[in-house]
């Protein structure tokens, strides 16, 4: 049975700011991407030239011009080729170090293109924009909620007790033994009436208000404090000291060499194409800003291209020369 294979992408991230880009590339380093799936591409590397191209493969129109218009303007891309479930977390850890919005630039990129003047000295490799934001804060009606009201009818049972009169007519005899005298009308019929009365409970209703209920607004002026980070691109001068050649250097990798290899068989000679690479090393971007933890998997790879299997004895030599360039020694 064949093992399935896991799905790859390649992540990709422009940035205005060289500095910011390196700051992602080391942010993703420590969180454990090898440093093999990672890659830093400018417009002032030769080697890079190809990697931009092949970048119209995977990515369609517009958004890989809007890529290279980046780069081709200073800007920085960094790509990572990595899993399909780690994809999301590579792009979030580049977006928080300041990642161009590549929908946003589209569209700036479409206004200059449409507006500006080839003679627009935005448009001048030799000037740099001083961008700040602006907070702009506006308000907007938005439903919080609905109230309503209305009327129900409920019943309930209710007990309440009533004094009636009640009369019941009894007929009452007794046995009496008496004399009567004689009469004419003795015998005579008569007769009596009583009536007997009893009292019902009548009921009625009457309706009362006991109370009322109203609906209304209460409207009354708040103040919200508005908390936002707004950010500034600068524009930085720095002085570059001019570039010596790698002939001003030869005493200091003579005296190295005196010092550490002098007695390891290996001639100066031969360790002249390790000093000439940490010289170029030191002498281009993003090598030349980037600390030696940075720049060391990216030097063996390109060095490895050529030299297969021997970084390791040129290491020392490598690095030295690009310290030695950079003045961190």
């Amino acid at each position: 049975m064949k093992a399935l294979s896991t799905p790859m992408r390649t992540v990709v991230g422009l940035f205005d700011d060289r500095s910011e880009a390196q700051r992602a590339y080391t942010a993703l380093v420590e969180e454990g991407y090898a440093k093999a799936d990672l890659d830093i591409l400018t417009n002032d590397d030769k080697d890079d030239v190809s990697k931009l191209a092949h970048m119209r493969e995977f990515i369609p129109e517009p958004d890989v011009t809007t890529y290279l218009e980046g780069v081709r303007h200073g800007g920085t891309i960094i790509t990572a080729y990595v899993t399909e479930s780690s994809a999301t977390r590579a792009a979030e850890i580049m977006s928080s170090y300041h990642m161009v919005n590549i929908k946003d630039r589209a569209i700036e990129l479409q206004k200059i293109r449409g507006d500006l003047k080839l003679s627009d000295p935005a448009k001048s490799d030799n000037v740099l924009e001083v961008i700040e934001e602006e907070l702009q804060v506006g308000k907007e009606s938005i439903e919080r909620g609905r109230m309503r009201i209305y009327s129900v009818v409920s019943e309930k049972q209710v007990k309440q007790d009533v004094h009636l009169l009640d009369e019941t007519l009894r007929v009452h005899r007794r046995p009496i033994n008496r004399t009567v005298a004689a009469n004419p009308d003795l015998f005579k019929e008569r007769s009596f009436e009583l009536v007997e009365v009893d009292e019902i409970a009548k009921v009625g209703k009457t309706a009362r208000v006991i109370e009322e209920v109203r609906i209304g607004k209460e409207v009354a002026d708040k103040v919200d404090t508005i908390k936002e980070t707004l950010r500034r691109q600068d524009v930085k001068v720095e002085e570059i000291p001019a570039l010596r050649p790698f002939t001003a250097y030869d005493s200091d990798f003579h005296s190295f060499y005196d010092k550490n290899l002098g007695k390891s068989g290996v001639t100066y000679e031969n360790l002249s194409p390790a000093f000439h690479f940490g010289y170029d090393l030191a002498t281009r971007e993003p090598f030349r800003n980037s600390p030696w933890t940075a720049v060391e998997a990216d030097s063996k790879r390109i060095w490895e291209e050529k030299n297969p299997g021997t970084w390791d004895k040129n290491k020392a030599v490598i690095r030295y020369a690009w310290e030695r360039v950079r003045d961190v020694r």
